[in-house]
């Protein structure tokens, strides 16, 4: 070890710096241990990559498993509906009776800036980093600069992974499969990463994420944790089950029981006794008529016969007691769950993944029998909460990239900045529409450098 000495005011102070960086054995609390690395040549250069999950395919699977419900997906797409808001662009803080007022703002720096894009906005450019951050709590963001202007894309995060951090991650690597091998060695790409000071490059990566401890390679989406995955699993297995519930003969439903004798009558019956056949010959025609009887039961409790009422014939003797001595019985046999319970089993997984997805119940659809009631007045202050502080983080990150980086290239006023609109839901009686825009999130348009700078 080599021994560094700094002096303090008068003191001097001396330190060992450790030969291997401690950066070097850094790891996600989400993935595999460093020594795990895997390598990837691009061009005539290897690349130790950091692989994504224990193998390197954990956003993919969770992605996955989140398409397979769309209830789970509806959630997650609500909580970027209430991150998107009103939109998005610039405003003008304005002070007005001691209080910071954003107005929209443009200008012809701003139209130019937006026509590179051939859209009338931004807005599907932020939609989409948006719509990243949450579904996989990452956004990578392309950057690309054209005529002296940072142009951004979104890369999809199923596609990108770190490279190792010496001491921190200087590029990211692009690949369509990383679940192939020969795909990856074919066709990945490699951007590196965006240093504001060296603005000019033509192509780099900017890598956006809320802070998490343990993840210094990648963010953690809210609904990726162990309980959550299982919410989503419960829902599907209850809505497969659900399908064998209401198509009953699809489970083991009833037990037919017959008295034998009732085939050796039927059988009887079938032979003429004046001409006795040979005993085979009976057991024969029992068998037939056996067959034929129980093809009849079969259709009749098939999904084929679904529709008229379903009935039975059993002709029987009387007891010595005068009851009916029946020949045939059909016995049902229960189920522990019916269509009820797990309608009630589907709802509380429901629920559990809302909570977990940071949607408040109320905006779920799902009652938890304790929060919303579900009247008009309580849901639109459920719904202006919901937009208001569990969007702030995530707005944050996408205005400062804009902040820091759009308005310096086009030189903005100092008082200009971006930000997101948020639709507030009103009584009637203030708005016949029942909603109005306000530019008033804290924080989601402020200087990077004055958070308190918002309205």
């Amino acid at each position: 070890m080599a021994t560094t000495k700094i002096k303090v005011g008068r003191r001097q102070f001396a330190f060992s710096a450790p030969a291997k960086m401690a950066d070097e054995g850094q790891r996600d609390t989400t993935g595999p241990k460093p020594s795990t690395e895997r390598a990837v040549k691009v061009g005539s250069t290897s690349y130790k990559y950091y692989p994504w999950g224990d193998n390197n395919l954990l956003p993919n699977e969770r992605v996955k498993l989140l398409r397979s419900n769309g209830d789970a997906q509806n959630l997650v797409q609500a909580r970027i509906d209430f991150l998107f808001g009103g939109g998005f662009g610039f405003f003008k803080h304005v002070q007005k009776d001691g209080q910071t007022i954003r107005e929209p703002f443009t200008n012809q720096a701003i139209e130019e800036y937006q026509s590179a894009y051939g859209l009338p906005d931004l807005g599907e450019v932020v939609d989409r980093i948006n719509t990243g951050l949450v579904e996989t709590g990452n956004a990578f963001v392309r950057r690309s600069v054209v005529d002296k202007l940072p142009i951004y894309s979104l890369k999809d995060s199923l596609i990108c992974r770190a490279t190792l951090a010496d001491p921190v991650v200087k590029h990211y690597l692009l690949c369509p499969d990383w679940s192939d091998q020969e795909s990856v060695e074919k066709n990945c790409q490699i951007l590196p990463v965006f240093n504001p000071a060296n603005a000019d490059v033509l192509e780099t990566m900017v890598h956006l994420r809320p802070y998490q401890s343990g993840q210094p390679y990648y963010g953690f989406a809210q609904y990726w944790g162990e309980q959550s995955v299982h919410w989503i699993e419960v829902m599907n297995y209850i809505a497969k089950s659900m399908i064998g519930t209401v198509k009953h003969n699809k489970n083991l439903a009833h037990v037919c029981r017959i008295a034998s004798r009732y085939f050796d009558e039927m059988a009887a019956a079938e032979i003429d006794t004046e001409s006795p056949e040979e005993p085979e010959d009976f057991e024969k025609q029992k068998n037939k008529v056996r067959d034929k009887f129980y093809e009849n039961v079969e259709a009749m409790f098939s999904e084929k016969n679904d529709t008229g009422p379903r009935i039975i014939y059993d002709e029987c003797d009387l007891t010595p007691d005068g009851k009916l001595a029946g020949f045939i019985q059909f016995e049902e046999i229960k189920r522990s769950l019916n269509a009820k319970e797990l309608s009630e089993a589907y709802q509380i997984a429901l629920l559990g993944f809302a909570n977990a997805s940071r949607i408040l119940p109320g905006l779920s659809g799902v009652s938890d029998g304790n929060a919303l009631g579900g009247s008009g007045s309580e849901l639109k202050v459920s719904a202006n909460f919901q937009q208001h502080f569990r969007t702030a983080r995530e707005r944050k990150l996408v205005c400062s990239l804009f902040n820091s980086d759009v308005k310096k290239a086009l030189k903005l006023p100092k008082d200009v900045f971006a930000g997101f609109q948020d639709i507030l839901l009103v009584s009637d009686d203030k708005n016949p529409a029942g909603k109005e825009n306000k530019t008033t999130s804290a924080g989601n348009g402020s200087d990077p450098k004055k958070p308190d700078n918002a309205a």
